[in-house]
């Protein structure tokens, strides 16, 4: 009879999540910087795992710190901590460049720090994702639309779970494939570990400006800002629409950017062609530099930000960043 309580619990809290996960996400104040999710295929949040016990002890340790290898026990600590669950996906078909990122990259010194406020899991990509029916066909976790963005490859992706409340919790945030060299440093993990709290679209772009070589301060230098967050999503949803780069309706949001923070507003806006999102994110910012106008104003601090891209229906993306100085 116990047994069947929890799985009537179970089920119960699951249809409850799904519930709230297929609702649409709308920002609705400054301080939880998201409008909608981009995953693809608007994909919900991932499923939460409905284990009622971890599936066992830590089984890794990299650079010192314990790594989880059980999915379910992960995302149940990160979010009873309220943490960001940090995820490295394994390909053990290519062990190479995920043993060389654990070694250089995740066991180097100037992580530990970062990486200690997160929960760590590492998986295999074929790692199956968490099914409430066992009945039902295994799928892997990166099958899942919430993970589109890794495009099915090893690499790192991060769910926030800091704040149940939040529109963002158990979202992926940050999606992170490998390609075949690796790529990844000790250096641009930390300019992801340091991200500010958005949905995975804003973050893929707020982390291409900040990786930059010239280093624009607009990312810096301010605070990302949820209305300015959901201003460059209108602004990136309208050219999407009209299919051509331009500040469409600008006189209407600059008036109220400028209502909302007191300051003047300004903003960047372009159009990527790669399909993918760290590539498309890289090449807006690429966009932006050739153009000496939109430079000056990523290179102007600003008060507040935000960034977002949108891919339109013929692929391409659309980016805009939006400032009040």
């Amino acid at each position: 009879m116990r047994k069947l309580t929890l799985f009537r619990l179970a089920l119960s809290r699951l249809a409850m999540f799904l519930a709230l996960a297929a609702q649409p996400l709308w920002a609705d104040d400054q301080a939880d910087p998201i409008e909608t999710s981009e995953n693809p295929a608007n994909a919900e949040a991932v499923s939460e795992p409905q284990a009622a016990e971890p599936q066992g002890p830590v089984q890794r340790q990299i650079g010192g710190l314990d790594w989880h290898t059980d999915y379910a026990a992960a995302y149940k600590a990160a979010r009873d901590d309220r943490k960001m669950l940090f995820i490295l996906f394994r390909d053990e078909r290519q062990p190479r460049i995920a043993q060389r990122f654990e070694q250089e990259v995740l066991a180097h010194r100037d992580l530990h720090g970062p990486l200690s406020q997160t929960v760590r899991v590492v998986l295999p990509v074929d790692a199956p994702a968490p099914q409430a029916n066992p009945d039902q066909q295994p799928q892997k976790l990166l099958s899942h639309s919430s993970f589109g963005y890794m495009y099915g490859r090893q690499g790192i992706a991060i769910i926030d779970l800091t704040d149940p409340r939040s529109r963002l919790c158990g979202q992926v945030v940050s999606a992170h494939p490998f390609n075949r060299e690796g790529q990844y440093t000790t250096s641009n993990t930390r300019v992801i570990l340091a991200l500010p709290r958005a949905t995975v679209t804003q973050r893929a772009l707020i982390y291409a400006v900040r990786m930059h070589p010239a280093a624009p301060v607009s990312t810096t230098a301010g605070q990302c800002d949820g209305f300015m967050c959901s201003q460059a999503r209108q602004s990136s949803q309208l050219m999407s629409q009209y299919g051509s780069v331009g500040h469409h309706d600008w006189g209407t949001r600059s008036g109220a950017i400028s209502a909302a923070t007191g300051r003047s507003a300004s903003e960047v806006a372009a159009m990527a062609g790669n399909r993918e999102l760290l590539a498309a994110a890289t090449e807006l910012v690429m966009q932006w530099q050739g153009s000496p106008p939109h430079w000056q104003i990523m290179n102007t601090r600003a008060a507040f930000f935000g960034y977002d891209m949108v891919r339109g229906s013929g692929g391409n993306w659309w980016g805009t960043g939006v400032f009040a100085n």
